[in-house]
């Protein structure tokens, strides 16, 4: 049987929703809409606004920005990632 390497590139995304934003973005954008639920908690009115904030600008950089040629998020749960991974320490003298 005969194997051939195909190439292949993922690094963009179909857009799904309209021609502007692909499943990923969408579903980055419903979970900013529902950390309105926050502001349901009570707890003082200073702290629901600076969670609801800094909740709603990592989830639409998360969808929108590109570090690169890689979107925030994997380039963020690449640095997760490396942090959390097994690490070998070699010492010498």
């Amino acid at each position: 049987m005969s194997l051939y390497k195909v190439p292949f590139d993922f690094t963009h995304e179909e857009k799904v929703f309209g021609g502007y934003l692909s499943l990923r973005q969408m579903l980055y954008m419903i979970a900013s809409i529902i950390s309105v639920g926050i502001l349901f908690i009570h707890i003082p009115v200073i702290a629901k606004t600076i969670i609801f904030i800094s909740i709603v600008a990592m989830l639409m950089t998360f969808a929108f920005l590109k570090i690169g040629n890689i979107y925030a998020d994997k380039y963020f749960f690449n640095i997760i990632k490396y942090i959390c991974r097994k690490k070998i320490f070699i010492f010498e003298r």
